[in-house]
C-alpha cells in the first residue's frame, strides 16, 4: 500500500525534530567543554570568546524549544540551558 503525502509529511517533521534535538543536544555538549575551558584557560580575551559561545548555545537552545514536541527532549535541552546559565552567572560574579 502506497504512503499518502501526510504519511510522507509527518515522518519528514518528526525526522527534522529529531535532527533539530540532536543538534542541540551537541550545542549543549560543546558549551559545556566551553564551560571548562572557560574555568581554565588563562587568556582573557580566549575566555571572552568561549563565554560567548556558550551564551549562543544557551540562546539557541531556548530560540529553538517550542519547536520540539517531545516533553521530556524538551525538558532535558531546557535543563541544559538552566545549567550554561547558572554557569554564565557563576563566573561573571
Amino acid at each position: 500500500m502506497p504512503h499518502s503525502a501526510g504519511d510522507e509529511f509527518s515522518a519528514l517533521k518528526n525526522r527534522t525534530e529529531q535532527n533539530l534535538v540532536e543538534f542541540l543536544r551537541v550545542e549543549a555538549d560543546l558549551a559545556s567543554t566551553f564551560c571548562t575551558l572557560a574555568e581554565t584557560t588563562e587568556n582573557p580575551q580566549h575566555r571572552a570568546e568561549l563565554l560567548g559561545n556558550i551564551r549562543k548555545a544557551a540562546s539557541a537552545i531556548r530560540h529553538f524549544e517550542p519547536r520540539i514536541a517531545d516533553p521530556s527532549a524538551r525538558e532535558e535541552l531546557l535543563q541544559k540551558a538552566d545549567e550554561l546559565d547558572q554557569f554564565l552567572a557563576e563566573i561573571s560574579s
